[in-house]
């Protein structure tokens, strides 16, 4: 895989876990304190400056209500 692939995957599951929080009208703060993680850390990755790994992703999915299959869905196209 590209890291230009790679980059666009990425962009998309990041933007579909915001888009979610937006929708509950979630803080960053209530995010991380969901997900069990730093505001600090959620905020680095809403922002592009870190990479969720796969167990964050899935922490992330799961304070938000959502299921990981739908963020990851279509995310490589």
């Amino acid at each position: 895989m590209k890291d230009e692939q790679a980059d666009r995957i990425v962009t998309a599951i990041v933007a579909r876990l915001r888009k979610r929080r937006e929708e509950l009208g979630l803080s960053v703060n209530k995010v991380a304190e969901r997900a069990g993680m730093s505001h600090v850390g959620v905020l680095q990755i809403e922002s592009g400056e870190r990479s969720p790994l796969l167990r964050t992703a899935i922490k992330l999915a799961h304070a938000l209500e959502i299921p990981l299959s739908s963020i990851l869905s279509g995310a490589g196209h």
